[in-house]
């Protein structure tokens, strides 16, 4: 279909097809002026396949040894062993002229088991040789046309496989478009047809309807078929789409049409700027058959209708009224899509009920870019892309008139008008492979063998036109169905197990419809109607087999049946390993827990033992253990049995332990004294029990110190059982902070007034003496609250704070920077001993603790953070503090900080806290810090 367009009233259609005419000659045909001439093309035939053995069969020759004693037995013994090495059956059909025998096997035999096959006859001493007696059939090679290398819509379509079955002989064609004119690669194959445009006018040939359908051109002046529409030269639209449908092949020049036996019925019905829908209605009906009033009867009345034309309107009813007219005539309507790249249905005839509507692809067998889509269009084709290469159009006949005919010639074109022809002349092919069939039946053919457009999945109809599959499928509609004998297969023949069958190659291909019945013993197994089955009890001691049945229009229906499997046996058991639940001591009760066994339902009996030994009248799942078993292994064995499974026995056990080695924990005692120096838990000793903290080791009996969060289990130790349901855990939070303090009234520091920030702090630490201060000359106590507090002096503050807990320092410093006689010393080694502080670890690999450096904010939340016990704590993703990043050192401890609310920072002008965390601390800070411990 052209996509020049004109002004038109509803009534009138106009060709719509992207048309080359002058963009592309071939060698030695006339072309328009500055037309580029294409190489000359190879036109070698395809080669003939020798490859035979490749080819499936079920006959085989076979000569025997010419001497004396050869017996039938003999031959039958031959037959006989072979067929057993391969697993057929053979029998003789008959005696060639040369004295070979022909056998038939039960089934198609493909490469390998031919092989095996003649291997196993030549193998007999009295063989002479044997071969495959392969069926042979002629192949079509590519014709000598001129240029057939061009036609790639020829190889996307597969017409040469197309044409091992059917030229196309015998099939019409009605091309309802705008004529034809004379061709000697075409007129062999046109039969006569009508001129059905009722305009003189528009006809260009001085009349009405005539009886001569010959294309007199369609060019145009500028404007002449509405304003703006621009001049054309004569398109031979008709005569293109003609060559495509029906050239004739193997004639030593130009193309080959799809159907090249088939006979075109030119029916012309477009002109000048395009033709009256009455005069394509008509079109269609007389090429189909059909009675047009004053117009003589059609005496080649054509199967195939194609109309490679179109408009924008909705489908008419005039058009609609002549395609069921066409079809009741038993003809198949193709319609191209049309091309302006929009949803078909708003192109008619195209969107008409009963017609075949074809898209446009490309030679890379995607949409073409213009070619219209939607769910209206049926099927695509070949219909080009030009764009990049003119030889990407469709070449067929046409001549180089630009106004009038003139010499005949070829054309590269491309539209959807070029794809409708590629379909119409497939279903050539299969009327002619089929002439029994039917519009519908045709068309759902078309579909079920198009190949899948993968760059255009939803929008292209059924997919690219298949000429080869679609020929050979109709063509084998008649043919008889040829079985295979099905063979069962399962990785286990027993009950519970699965089974399949293969039910080998049945032919015509695709065209016979399977179905499925297991037998037991011959008898059909209701339901069973899968090509899985799964064997159950009742097949027990029986033989199963498979029938495959094969259906085919037109073809009786063939039913084979397996070969038996062996006699099925009985199923086994399967079971969840079992376990005891109770604690194994002297006079408590244990009880089997078999878990899961199937198939579901299986009965299940229960037999207890001690040592190995069953127990008299010990089978039930409970058993209460007495003094017998103390010290030995009980066991318990669990059998289960089903009715053809079987019997399948568990078996589990445990040691059994004597009453008094079942015990009860002790619980750990907690104090929580007035100050942290008397917290205390206490662990109690006990010979089977041990207690242990979370995360650490065992904790030796005896009363400990206990600081922040404490939290300890107790287990079993080895030979003894914690009872169930005794308390195995305790826990417990201890407080740094004492009772609630109310400061005196006077000031225990000369240097602190008591109206000072953190007086209430600093008077607190002289209370608990946690700091005393320093005396001075006067004999008075001073507490220097605006001194940073040293690292050495943090220690001192922290062990009191602790409540100075009894400890001996070691003889040798952990620090190499702290002597042992050093003020604070043992304070400092306490802190190390408790994990509060580590120190710094030096190049040389020793440890230091800087013990005059002043502490800073950062550090000094480490230390308190580690002396409550270092608490289970997850800091925010957002720091609390503007001046604390969150991966910075020691951020979780100054997060903690501030969320035990022990120090909330700075405020700024602005609402945001900070918290100065390399600043150092004085010492009436850190005295309001230690007083808020928790």
């Amino acid at each position: 279909m052209q996509n020049r367009w004109g002004a038109h009233v509803r009534s009138r259609i106009i060709l719509l097809g992207l048309i080359s005419l002058v963009g592309v000659g071939l060698p030695a045909v006339p072309a328009a002026a500055d037309d580029a001439p294409v190489p000359a093309l190879s036109s070698a035939p395809r080669a003939m396949t020798t490859d035979a053995s490749v080819a499936p069969t079920d006959q085989f020759i076979v000569k025997f040894e010419e001497r004396a004693g050869i017996q039938s037995a003999d031959r039958q013994s031959a037959f006989g062993s072979a067929a057993e090495a391969v697993g057929i059956s053979l029998e003789s059909v008959r005696t060639t002229a040369s004295g070979e025998e022909v056998v038939k096997t039960n089934r198609k035999l493909g490469a390998d088991e031919a092989g095996e096959l003649v291997a196993a006859l030549a193998s007999n001493p009295n063989v002479e040789y044997a071969e495959p007696d392969v069926m042979m059939r002629p192949f079509a090679v590519a014709p000598n046309d001129s240029y057939y290398d061009v036609q790639w819509p020829h190889r996307a379509l597969g017409v040469l496989e197309a044409w091992d079955i059917t030229r196309g002989a015998n099939s019409v064609v009605a091309v309802v478009d705008t004529g034809i004119v004379s061709h000697s690669d075409l007129d062999a194959n046109i039969l006569p047809g009508y001129d059905m445009i009722s305009s003189a006018e528009n006809a260009r040939d001085g009349n009405g309807r005539d009886p001569y359908p010959q294309d007199k051109g369609d060019a145009r002046a500028e404007g002449q078929c509405g304003e703006g529409v621009p001049a054309e030269v004569s398109s031979w639209h008709g005569t293109h789409v003609a060559g495509i449908v029906a050239a004739v092949a193997g004639n030593n020049e130009g193309v080959a049409g799809v159907a090249p036996k088939s006979k075109v019925v030119p029916v012309r019905a477009l002109g000048i700027c395009g033709g009256y829908s009455s005069d394509i209605a008509d079109a269609l009906v007389w090429g189909a058959g059909g009675a047009v009033a004053g117009v003589p009867a059609n005496a080649n009345p054509a199967k195939v209708v194609n109309l490679s034309l179109g408009g924008r309107a909705a489908c008419s009813t005039t058009y609609q009224k002549a395609i069921d007219t066409a079809r009741g005539l038993g003809a198949v309507v193709v319609v191209a899509a049309g091309n302006e790249g929009i949803d078909a249905s708003q192109i008619s005839p195209a969107n008409c009920r009963g017609v075949i509507t074809v898209g446009a692809s490309t030679t890379f067998e995607g949409k073409a870019y213009y070619s219209n889509f939607g769910p209206t269009i049926d099927i695509s084709a070949p219909g080009g892309d030009m764009r990049n290469a003119p030889v990407e159009g469709v070449l067929s006949t046409g001549n180089t008139g630009l106004d009038g005919p003139a010499k005949q010639g070829y054309y590269l074109m491309q539209g959807t008008s070029m794809a409708a022809p590629h379909v119409a002349a497939t279903a050539a092919l299969m009327f002619s492979a089929r002439p029994s069939l039917k519009p519908d039946e045709l068309e759902e053919r078309l579909k079920a063998t198009a190949k899948p457009m993968y760059q255009c999945l939803t929008d292209c109809g059924a997919g690219l036109l298949d000429a080869a599959a679609a020929t050979l499928d109709v063509s084998l509609a008649d043919a008889p169905i040829t079985p295979s004998t099905p063979q069962i297969g399962g990785n286990y023949f027993m009950v519970g197990y699965g089974l399949y069958v293969e039910p080998g190659v049945w032919s015509p291909k695709f065209r016979v419809a399977l179905s499925y019945q297991w037998n037991r013993d011959g008898i059909a197994i209701p339901g069973a109607t899968y090509k899985e089955y799964y064997l159950t009890a009742d097949d027990v001691g029986t033989k199963v087999t498979a029938t495959v049945t094969g259906t085919k229009t037109n073809s009786p229906t063939i039913s084979v049946t397996s070969a038996p499997t062996v006699t099925i046996p009985l199923g086994d058991l399967g079971a969840d390993y079992p376990s005891i639940k109770g604690q194994p001591y002297v006079g408590n009760t244990i009880t089997a827990q078999p878990g899961d066994w199937g198939p579901a339902p299986v009965e299940l009996s229960y037999q207890w033992s001690r040592a190995g030994s069953p127990i008299a009248g010990a089978t039930s799942p409970q058993y209460t253990l007495v003094k017998a078993d103390e010290g030995q292994t009980v066991s318990v064995a669990i059998t289960g049995t089903k009715p053809k499974y079987n019997p399948f026995v568990r078996t589990t056990g445990v040691t059994i332990l004597a009453a008094n080695k079942v015990l009860t924990p002790a619980p750990v005692i907690f104090a929580d004294g007035p100050y942290m120096g008397g917290d205390t838990y206490t662990i109690p000793a006990s010979a089977g029990i041990e207690y242990q903290h979370w995360g650490g080791g065992v904790i030796a009996p005896g009363t400990h110190m206990a600081r922040g969060p404490v939290r300890i289990w107790a287990s079993a130790k080895p030979g003894f059982l914690i009872l169930d349901g005794s308390t195995t855990e305790w826990a417990a939070t201890f407080s740094a902070k004492g009772p609630d303090y109310t400061p005196p009234t006077k000031s225990p520091f000369k240097d602190v007034l008591t109206g000072q920030q953190f007086y209430k702090e600093m008077a607190w630490l002289a209370d608990r003496r946690i700091s005393t201060g320093w005396v001075e000359a006067d004999k008075s106590l001073t507490y220097r609250p605006l001194t940073p507090i040293n690292r050495d002096a943090m220690a001192a503050f922290l062990y009191r704070m602790a409540g100075s807990p009894a400890y001996t320092p070691p003889a040798k410093s952990p620090f190499k920077d702290v002597l042992t006689s050093q003020l604070f010393y043992k304070e400092m080694a306490w802190l190390a001993q408790s994990g509060i502080s580590s120190g710094w670890t030096e190049a040389d690999g020793s440890k230091t603790y800087r013990p005059l450096a002043p502490i800073n904010r950062d550090a000094m939340a480490a230390f308190l953070y580690r002396l409550a016990g270092s608490p289970q704590y997850g800091p925010p993703y957002t720091s609390p503090f503007q001046d604390v990043a969150v991966s910075q050192q020691f951020y979780t401890e100054m997060a903690w900080l501030a969320e035990q609310k022990i120090s909330s920072g700075w405020t700024d002008a602005y609402g945001g806290r900070t918290y100065r965390p390399l600043s150092p601390i004085n010492r009436d800070a850190m005295a309001a810090f230690l007083y808020r411990m928790p």
